[in-house]
């Protein structure tokens, strides 16, 4: 498949039942000063790797970092209303 841009890629595997496997915590530089930023996503078990440079790369970033925090913070008011503290462990 082509994608308009890693967003829309990101978007379009996650919409199918994908889910992101690796995420870095920080935007990488490359030695030409180009930013860099990539991730890994799954499904059906298949692997995808989704790169992104310069705006993008800040862009692709912004939006992985919003949707793991989501994720953290449902993830989170589960172990709160359950009171099972353990159940990050699970998920991760």
């Amino acid at each position: 498949m082509n994608y308009k841009n890693s967003i829309e890629a990101l978007t379009m595997i996650l919409c199918l039942g994908g889910k992101i496997t690796k995420a870095s915590n920080h935007l990488s530089l490359m030695l030409n000063g180009i930013k860099y930023y990539s991730l890994e996503v799954s499904i059906n078990c298949d692997r995808y790797l989704i790169q992104a440079f310069e705006q993008e790369a800040c862009e692709l970033f912004d939006a992985v970092r919003t949707i793991l925090d989501e994720k953290k913070t449902v993830i989170m008011k589960i172990e709160k209303f359950f009171n099972y503290p353990t159940l990050n462990l699970l998920c991760q």
